[in-house]
């Protein structure tokens, strides 16, 4: 009896071991699995929908101009697919004069404004949902604009161009179910401030003050304080490798979390910033490729969030990290229409794709919450409401000066400093808890931004 025990146990254990050197030898490391991860893409057949307008100009059947800083009626949306493909003949355009683009912005146009960072190909590539492997003849696309009778212009590297492909057909079928009745009237600056017509201060600017632009309480998505919000995020990125983790608070109060050698982390601050960062795993390095990488990136925010619908593509960098090849997409998103800004600070997503595998995940958004009640200002130009407060006169007057040399206090000679304003935008400014209305825009080689409440200086930036 004892001898049959002994031979049993005997076989079991040998059993035991053959499994155990299996697992060891034959089992992937989690390491590898967790590479392995990083490169697998939903089936996601269409990401044209992240490319959104920075805003759309609607010139109406009585001349007037609405501005909008969202996709009014979806018009983008609508034309999005006739455009993709228009623009794919984009090489077969001719160059027109910037008074002849002007001219076909008249009744009944619409011109969207893309962002100004998204490079050509990326545009094209994602709206078409295909590779685009030509160089257009365009690095950048700043406008696109679609006339009365149909025919299709832009604008990008400081030209203007006239596509030479049969024009969208019933473009007026669009507008009359547009209600713009009680919308804000925009005007080009030259009109504005009385300047000489020169066709070139052709910026627009709102006539009147917007009485819907309030600012937001808003708290940060996540934060290290929250527990679960945290665990929950630590099952996203880690799964079932979790009881591997190790987990500690740094010198800034953020929660970090550490998988093997680092070669998953997951840090989330204080302030609501969350980064997942991975190593490259160079054994399954993949060649580059702008939609597939871009596609990688729209799968991780679905991962680690939600892309939701306010979630639009910013800019596209090419990246290059130790011999190996990559993009960086940056994220902005808009809340009640308005894209919200943090001065000075990365975009609010970035995503690193290197070697087709994503490197670093990083979120900085907020959850708004009640609108802050404030006494609406009194109706005038916000233009003219900003620059007759004496010190912001005097601020745009310096940093103009500082780079182009002691102009003498008369006012004509000021205006001629305003009528080179440019890039102006209604945004949300984040200043931690709140978002602040703001008007935005450019003069020379500095950015402001002043308060929609009392037209104060919020922040200030020299352009690199």
């Amino acid at each position: 009896m004892k001898e049959s025990f002994k031979s049993f146990l005997l076989v079991a254990l040998t059993g035991l071991l053959v499994v155990l050197v299996g697992i060891l030898w034959f089992e992937p490391s989690k390491a590898d699995s967790a590479a392995k991860d990083q490169k697998i893409v939903s089936p996601i057949s269409d990401v044209s929908y992240l490319i959104d307008v920075e805003s759309v100009n609607i010139v109406t059947d009585n001349d007037q101009i609405k501005t909008f800083f969202y996709d009014v009626g979806n018009l983008f949306k609508s034309l999005k697919p006739r455009l993709a493909s228009s623009l794919l003949n984009i090489e077969d355009s001719t160059p027109i004069s910037r008074a002849d683009y002007y001219a076909a912005r008249g009744r009944n146009s619409v011109e969207f404004c893309l962002p100004a960072q998204l490079p050509t190909q990326a545009l094209l590539s994602i709206i078409n949902n295909s590779d685009i492997l030509f160089k257009p003849r365009v690095d950048f696309i700043n406008t696109l604009l679609v006339s009365g009778d149909g025919a299709i212009f832009f604008s990008g590297d400081g030209a203007y161009y006239a596509l030479n492909n049969p024009p969208i057909a019933d473009i007026d079928g669009y507008l009359p179910y547009l209600d713009l009745s009680d919308e804000v009237v925009y005007s080009t600056i030259d009109q504005q401030l009385n300047l000489a017509p020169n066709g070139v201060a052709q910026t627009l600017l709102p006539t009147a003050i917007a009485t819907d632009f309030k600012p937001l309480q808003v708290a940060p998505e996540t934060t290290a304080a929250d527990e679960s919000a945290v665990l929950l995020l630590a099952d996203k990125v880690f799964g079932s490798r979790l009881n591997f983790v190790r987990r500690f608070f740094d010198v800034n109060n953020s929660v970090v979390m550490l998988y093997g050698y680092g070669e998953q982390a997951l840090k989330i601050s204080k302030d609501g910033v969350l980064t997942v960062s991975q190593k490259i795993n160079p054994q399954i390095a993949d060649e580059a490729n702008l939609l597939k990488d871009f596609k990688l990136a729209v799968d991780s925010i679905n991962n680690y969030n939600q892309i939701g619908d306010n979630l639009f593509l910013k800019s596209v960098t090419v990246l290059e990290r130790d011999g190996l090849a990559g993009y960086q997409f940056s994220f902005g998103y808009k809340v009640n229409g308005y894209q919200v800004v943090e001065v000075n600070q990365p975009a609010a997503v970035q995503i690193d794709i290197v070697a087709g595998q994503m490197q670093l995940y990083r979120r900085h958004c907020k959850r708004y919450g009640a609108v802050v009640d404030s006494e609406a200002p009194a109706q005038t130009l916000p233009i003219l409401a900003i620059v007759n407060q004496q010190s912001n006169y005097d601020l745009i007057v310096a940093n103009y000066v500082k780079k182009h040399g002691e102009i003498w206090r008369d006012q004509a000679k000021f205006m001629q400093i305003l009528a080179q304003l440019t890039n102006f935008s209604m945004r949300y400014v984040d200043r931690g808890s709140r978002l602040e209305p703001a008007y935005c825009f450019d003069i020379a080689e500095h950015r402001y931004y002043f308060s929609a409440e009392d037209f104060s200086l919020i922040e200030e930036v020299q352009k690199q």
